[in-house]
């Protein structure tokens, strides 16, 4: 087995302290407290000559140590020094800062009155994407458009699933050779984009897009080669404007199941002859290469 070298401990011994600082120990307790750590009981003397600090500053920073309950004296004459049970104490201290945090949570969340539509939050990494995106489904009461391609709205089918059982709408159009495998609930509405799933246009396999209730929408990319990302808001004439391009998708889906060949006959294929006359090139080009 390896031998460790006085560098390494030195290396660790700075990153605990960094730690412990991290914790809300000051410098000279974090010093202190490894100083102890290393070998105790042991008197004010003792720590101050190990750590490094004047005596005289000893006592005081002890006395705080001794306040958080880091540490407690163990006899008198001179007072000796030991650590409390480093899971006790640190296990204790992970509970109170996170009932800390939750209560300061909670009170900022009713004092803050923010303007939702001045905001748009940006989310980057496919962790905190897939956070926000189950966040929002889990929170919705009422309906949830999404629009994207199977790949990235498969991951979400068991949260859509419970929304539906919990009575929300759930309307997806979906790309992709596997959209009929997304249908998990008689109440699920899935339907292909433009009458047919199968063709790839533009951006489409690598953006999703998703509305809950009328609160707020949600756009996310996923290229290759690129960081994922998304953007989010609440803005009410944002959320509009997209409600109403999936809703025209929803009654475009519904009329070429309906009427496909005579809209095709008269339009092309996939809406080509207006996709010619309309459609700038290169109109994805900015996504697709983030730039």
């Amino acid at each position: 087995m390896p031998k460790t070298t006085d560098r390494e401990s030195r290396s660790e011994r700075e990153d605990l302290q960094q730690t412990l600082q991290r914790l809300g120990f000051n410098e000279n307790e974090a010093r202190a407290y490894l100083a102890l750590a290393n070998s105790y009981p042991a008197t004010a003397y003792e720590i101050a000559k190990r750590s490094g600090l004047q005596r005289a500053n000893a006592y005081g920073v002890l006395r705080s140590l001794e306040a958080k309950g880091a540490i407690q004296a163990v006899n008198e004459s001179p007072v000796r020094y030991a650590p409390r049970d480093p899971e006790d104490y640190f296990g204790n201290l992970a509970h109170s800062t996170q009932a800390l945090c939750a209560s300061a949570a909670r009170e900022m969340a009713a004092l803050a009155q923010p303007d939702n539509d001045t905001f748009m939050w940006f989310y980057e990494g496919a962790d905190a994407i897939d956070r926000k995106t189950v966040d929002l489904i889990q929170a919705a009461g009422q309906r949830i458009w999404i629009k994207g391609p199977d790949a990235l709205i498969s991951p979400l089918l068991p949260e859509l699933q419970a929304a539906c059982e919990r009575g929300v709408q759930v309307i997806i159009i979906g790309f992709g050779t596997g959209i009929q495998d997304l249908k998990r609930h008689p109440d699920m509405q899935v339907l292909p984009h433009e009458g047919d799933a199968t063709v790839s246009r533009g951006a489409t396999d690598v953006m999703l897009t998703m509305t809950t209730d009328f609160d707020g929408v949600l756009i996310s990319t996923r290229v290759p080669g690129l960081a994922p990302s998304a953007s989010y808001a609440r803005n009410r004439s944002i959320i509009y404007v997209v409600q109403t391009l999936l809703l025209h998708e929803i009654y475009l889906a519904e009329m070429l199941t309906s009427m496909g060949d005579e809209i095709e006959g008269r339009f092309g294929k996939g809406l080509a002859r207006l996709r010619k006359k309309y459609r700038p090139p290169g109109m994805e080009k900015h996504v697709l290469e983030g730039s």
